[in-house]
């Protein structure tokens, strides 16, 4: 299976180009900036995202006179090019900087934001020009901040392998942008075209674009990364699905769309997981290290889920699958109504209350801290160290931190949207593909199912071809997008037979 297809030789292909063609490269980035930023700044989609400013904020100056190094900007690509252009490494700079350029328009485009107020500047002057011409949209994150890092960021990080000569060249180069990056960055707060949040979040944006542009491509990066790129583009149709659901019941908020949003968010927080699912058996990339990295950060942490803590219980269920030590039945099954057979409507309704209420889930946490030293019924393998684990953690906090601290009220919107169906209506849909896909002890057909769903099965209940499940137990190391292929005759029951294999008929 080849792991790196299509993304790296495109990116590759804009290297050579930026390289050999520099000046036009630039041309057609500044005719395509220049229309998406009028596009964002005078025509935004919907209602901009209010920023407010900070205390710190208010007791900056106003200095309309910043104006005049707040302009230099447009001067940063080109003197890039006439600089450097011949020197090793510049395709890679040059990449980085007009990425993070792309990448902070488009979330102008997605997330529209405005400052809460603006200062007039005196009639006559520069600034009073660039108010003109500018309105106080596009706020955050600050591009005259997040280009001019990526820039000095990519210029130190290409100076390491470059020769002698042309590292001491790079240094120099890296120490004018992070000058200019300080002075920008000023200017921006002087002028109050942006707040303290825009100029710390491009910060982030252009150091987030220097390290990923830089480092791709290269050949022992590309081996680390290997990434199984079906996974990372159902991983991006899920989070932009999430994203636009979202951003469409802050839109419309009210309690239909509330209620719409939630139902569909938890349907596709449900795919995730199941995505999160090929991670915990290392399909997402070569090096087990990146896989862990990539899929906690997509899914682990956002769920509070780490992915090295689930693995330990996962493999223990695929080696005692059936068994009085599978970690199903020891701690997902254990004291509730369903033990492997249709229920009853009485009990069964007293399941699925407790899975959406979140009963059962609290119990299965508590009987996992009970079991863990209990060698005899639940045998977990050793877990890896995990170092960057907290720093996840912690970079999730700041974003919910730097929300909460702007737009209050949006943050805990955004927390109703994600953690509501989370911690109900996911864990149902969960549980409910669970008692699908086991059996009893002793059941002709063994101790697991696979099913054949219809539509509205993919899209709930068996997304990414989880309902391959006797199949993966199978083989354990085919990814999600192989199961199909690899079994194409496969038995699998109907998805029409999930009610009775549910529900016994009775109702008591």
């Amino acid at each position: 299976m080849d792991l790196m297809d299509s993304p790296a030789r495109v990116f590759n292909a804009f290297l050579r180009l930026a390289g050999n063609r520099p000046w036009q490269v630039l041309t057609a980035h500044t005719l395509l900036t220049s229309v998406l930023y009028v596009l964002a700044s005078h025509a935004p989609y919907t209602a901009p995202l209010v920023v407010t400013p900070s205390a710190l904020d208010r007791k900056i100056e106003f200095a309309p006179a910043a104006a005049a190094p707040y302009l230099t900007y447009v001067f940063l690509l080109p003197l890039l090019v006439l600089l450097a252009r011949a020197l090793p490494g510049f395709a890679r700079v040059f990449t980085a900087t007009v990425g993070c350029a792309l990448v902070n328009l488009m979330l102008y485009l997605a997330v529209p934001t405005r400052l809460a107020a603006r200062p007039a500047a005196p009639a006559g002057t520069l600034l009073a020009f660039i108010q003109h011409i500018d309105p106080p949209f596009c706020a955050m994150p600050s591009g005259h901040v997040s280009v001019p890092v990526a820039m000095a960021l990519a210029a130190q990080l290409v100076a390491r392998p470059a020769g002698r000569s042309h590292a001491r060249r790079w240094r120099w180069l890296a120490a004018l942008f992070s000058s200019w990056t300080a002075v920008l960055a000023a200017s921006a707060l002087l002028t109050k075209q942006h707040y303290l949040v825009d100029v710390l979040s491009g910060a982030a944006l252009g150091a987030l674009s220097a390290i990923g542009l830089v480092g791709w491509g290269r050949r022992r990066v590309s081996s680390a990364l290997a990434l199984h790129w079906p996974t990372v583009r159902a991983l991006a149709m899920e989070w932009g699905i999430i994203a636009a659901v979202a951003l469409a019941a802050l839109r419309w908020w009210n309690p239909a769309m509330v209620v719409l949003a939630i139902l569909i968010i938890a349907t596709r927080q449900h795919a995730l997981l199941a995505l999160f699912h090929d991670g915990v058996h290392g399909l997402v990339a070569r090096s087990l290290r990146v896989n862990d990295f990539v899929v906690n950060s997509a899914v682990g942490v956002p769920v509070l889920l780490p992915i090295h803590l689930y693995r330990a219980l996962h493999l223990s269920h695929h080696r005692d699958l059936g068994t009085e030590r599978d970690p199903e039945r020891v701690l997902l099954y254990r004291g509730q109504p369903w033990a492997y057979r249709p229920l009853a409507l009485a009990a069964l309704a007293r399941q699925l209350a407790g899975d959406v209420f979140g009963w059962y889930t609290i119990v299965m946490a508590w009987r996992y801290l009970q079991e863990r030293g209990n060698t005899r019924r639940l045998r977990l393998p050793a877990t890896h160290a995990y170092p960057e684990l907290t720093a996840q953690f912690a970079a999730y906090a700041c974003v919910w931190g730097a929300v909460m601290l702007v737009w209050p009220s949006v943050a805990l919107r955004l927390a109703l949207l994600w953690f509501l169906p989370y911690f109900t209506l996911t864990q149902l849909l969960q549980k409910v593909r669970s008692f699908a896909e086991h059996t009893g002890a002793g059941a002709r057909e063994g101790p697991s199912h696979s099913w054949a769903p219809g539509l509205v099965g993919r899209l709930t209940i068996w997304p990414h071809n989880i309902n391959y499940h006797r199949e993966h137990h199978g083989r354990p190391d085919l990814p999600w997008d192989r199961l199909a292929v690899v079994f194409p005759a496969a038995r699998q029951r109907p998805g029409r037979e999930l009610v009775p294999h549910l529900w016994s008929g009775a109702l008591r």
